[in-house]
């Protein structure tokens, strides 16, 4: 299994049969997203809800949630079926991952200003992403709670499903456009 940053007492992680899974990619030493991990555990005791992270490389570690700096490739795509609601950075392996599954996603996209990305890439793809069914955008951490509260209660009342598949293929596609337009700007030196 993924090498587990901390223990929390079970008191502290079960609390419904819901889970929420966190990822911050696979980010390289230097990105680490230190701000979006501390909101996650901040909130996470006004949840209800297990909350399992994949955090990268945090030297503070969470105390609410079940975290691992990493996880392997199989552990990340068992945790993203078993979660009710994805929350992650807006990764576009994070995004994909999610739509596959047919799970809502919250992307908190990195930011250069905070040394978290080397551009603001991950702002392009929030924006291009906005509104779409199933994906929910927070620029502003202090909305995360809001946001997600906001996501199980469109679940609850059956007003977004689990599966958003209308939106789906629309969304793989402009994804693979949007990575292969990114990798054409950076090959020629844009």
């Amino acid at each position: 299994m993924g090498e587990a940053c901390a223990e929390v007492s079970e008191s502290r992680v079960s609390r419904t049969d819901d889970m929420i899974f966190v990822t911050v990619g696979n980010a390289i030493k230097g990105g680490e997203f230190h701000r979006f991990v501390r909101k996650i555990d901040e909130i996470a005791q006004d949840l209800n809800e297990e909350i399992v992270a994949q955090i990268g490389f945090i030297d503070e570690l969470p105390r609410n949630i079940r975290s691992f700096s990493h996880l392997n490739y199989v552990e990340v795509q068992r945790y993203f079926g078993e979660a009710s609601i994805i929350v992650g950075h807006c990764g576009t392996g994070t995004v994909i991952t999610a739509l596959t599954y047919g799970k809502p996603i919250i992307l908190v996209p990195r930011t250069k200003a905070y040394e978290e990305a080397i551009d603001d890439h991950q702002f392009e793809l929030a924006d291009k992403l906005k509104g779409m069914e199933g994906i929910f955008i927070v620029d502003d951490l202090n909305q995360l709670k809001e946001t997600i509260l906001h996501v199980k209660t469109l679940m609850e009342t059956k007003r977004i499903e689990p599966s958003f598949s209308q939106e789906r293929g629309r969304l793989l596609s402009f994804i693979r456009t949007f990575v292969r337009e990114c990798a054409n700007e950076h090959s020629s030196g844009e």
